[in-house]
């Protein structure tokens, strides 16, 4: 789905509990209604539509975005992760705003709380208060909140957090002021009462395993299959959230292109995964997966046509699968963690993270990425080639597009070539009546799996079993042999 096209369906939508028009950047009023979306499930504003829903656009929206996007950090309290973006429609820019749910409500402006009855925002009554401060209270229980008595400042990464502060001010997502990493971990709650929290551990630790094990992410890749008894790869990353991140992130720049054969239209094809489409795939399994259970994790498995992502996280009881594909609300499992991501930049747009990510894959001719939920939790599977992806998913009861006729073909062929000690392509044709073009597919399917060979100059040659599988039969007892 294009970009526009997410902004025409808002649009179409209408204004509701989760999306408000402005025509004007109207900075009191704006900030009204971000606030409102804290204090519920989070929500979008879009700017420079009016109230009969036409496009009137944005002037000047680049300055309008910087201002805006200071204005709401140091206006709103406690301090809320807001995205601001310019988007173009019909030739106009529109700037879009996007919240997710607060984590630590009541929000306030402006000494007041809001909230938002459908479409409309209001000051909110003494239950609806009450009913937030009881939310936040149960909220502040959540595993992330906990603290870690043994942890000191000398077990976390200060370079690390001081990166972060600077990345924080320079992308214009904080209203901290200063340099002071106590201070600092005090403003986003990881530090309390002396002690830091499990979520600071997470993402700021120098060695978090000591502390957390479960939060090591592994890495396997396989040459074929997971019946393969060789690994290309098979690693465990341990660091911080961060570290593993960039290390993740160089692997991933480091994939370059690669090679499948598709047996269908007998030849190789070469492709390469998007790289920001992973990133964004890694970058979401970090931040919403579970990190409560020592059981837990994050798993990698690269396979020569498909990138699989696994982690023991889950959906939110209303979010679902078809809607990770559309720009939908975001609502982190870890909000204190994705807050500290989100003052990095590593989350771009809420709520569209996943919408690019189908976006890169389609213009890389790759099929649709697949989110699947179990009971273990939560996979993103990226495919290769979008015509391969389908002849497999077509063809799922064969075993690698061979049917049980041509598996038993093929053995035969073998058998002949075995007992031949090599043959040629025109006796393999007159032994098994088979057309040239047949025999030549059969061929191929054997030397792509290194089952055979050609031996000799190219009138004379003949296919020969290679080495390696003339070893193994030629070790096989004979029939009726007693060792």
């Amino acid at each position: 789905m294009k970009e526009n096209q997410i902004i025409q369906n808002l649009i179409a939508d209408g204004e509701n509990e989760q999306l408000g028009f402005k025509s004007d950047v109207l900075k009191d009023s704006i900030a009204k209604i971000i606030c409102s979306f804290l204090n519920s499930k989070g929500g979008t504003v879009l700017i420079g539509i009016d109230d009969k829903k036409n496009i009137v656009g944005v002037k000047n929206a680049d300055k309008l975005k910087a201002d805006l996007e200071n204005y709401l950090v140091a206006a709103i309290v406690p301090e809320a992760p807001v995205t601001v973006s310019i988007e173009k429609i019909n030739g106009k820019k529109l700037l879009l705003l996007k919240v997710w749910g607060g984590s630590k409500q009541p929000y306030i402006f402006n000494g007041s709380i809001y909230y938002r009855r459908g479409n409309i925002t209001q000051k909110a009554t003494s239950k609806e208060i009450s009913d937030l401060i009881h939310n936040r209270s149960i909220s502040e229980k959540n595993w992330e909140r906990q603290v870690f008595t043994e942890v000191s400042l000398e077990d976390l990464d200060s370079k690390l957090i001081i990166e972060t502060i600077k990345e924080s001010h320079k992308n214009n997502k904080t209203n901290f002021t200063g340099d002071d990493i106590l201070k600092f971990l005090i403003h986003y709650g990881l530090y309390e009462n002396g002690a830091f929290t499990k979520a600071c551990v997470v993402l700021f630790a120098k060695n978090p395993v000591r502390f957390l094990p479960q939060i090591r992410v592994r890495l396997t890749e396989y040459p074929e299959s997971k019946t393969d008894k060789a690994l290309i790869r098979d690693k465990y990353f341990e660091g911080n959230l961060f570290r593993i991140r960039e290390d993740i992130e160089k692997y991933i720049n480091g994939l370059g292109t690669r090679s499948v054969f598709d047996k269908n239209q007998w030849k190789r094809i070469d492709f390469s995964f998007p790289k920001k489409a992973l990133q964004e795939g890694v970058i979401n399994a970090l931040i919403h997966r579970d990190y409560s259970s020592s059981t837990s994790g994050v798993a990698i498995s690269v396979y020569p046509d498909t990138f699989v992502i696994s982690n023991s996280g889950k959906f939110p009881d209303d979010i679902q699968i078809k809607d990770l594909k559309r720009n939908h609300r975001s609502h982190p499992v870890n909000p204190d963690i994705a807050h500290i991501v989100y003052l990095r930049g590593f989350i771009d747009k809420l709520g569209r993270g996943t919408v690019k990510l189908v976006e890169e894959c389609r213009s890389a001719g790759l099929k649709e990425p697949v989110w699947k939920e179990t009971s273990e939790g939560v996979t993103l599977t990226f495919h290769g080639p979008k015509a391969l992806s389908e002849r497999k998913q077509q063809n799922e009861a064969v075993n690698e597009a061979v049917n049980e006729a041509v598996k038993i073909r093929l053995c035969k062929e073998l058998v002949t070539i075995y007992v031949e000690k090599g043959i040629g392509l025109k006796e393999l044709m007159i032994k098994f009546n088979m057309s040239r073009a047949t025999l030549q597919r059969d061929i191929a399917v054997l030397k792509e799996y290194n089952l055979i060979i050609f031996a000799g100059s190219a009138k004379t040659g003949v296919y020969k079993l290679t080495e390696e599988l003339k070893g193994k039969l030629d070790s096989v007892p004979a029939a009726g042999n007693k060792s």
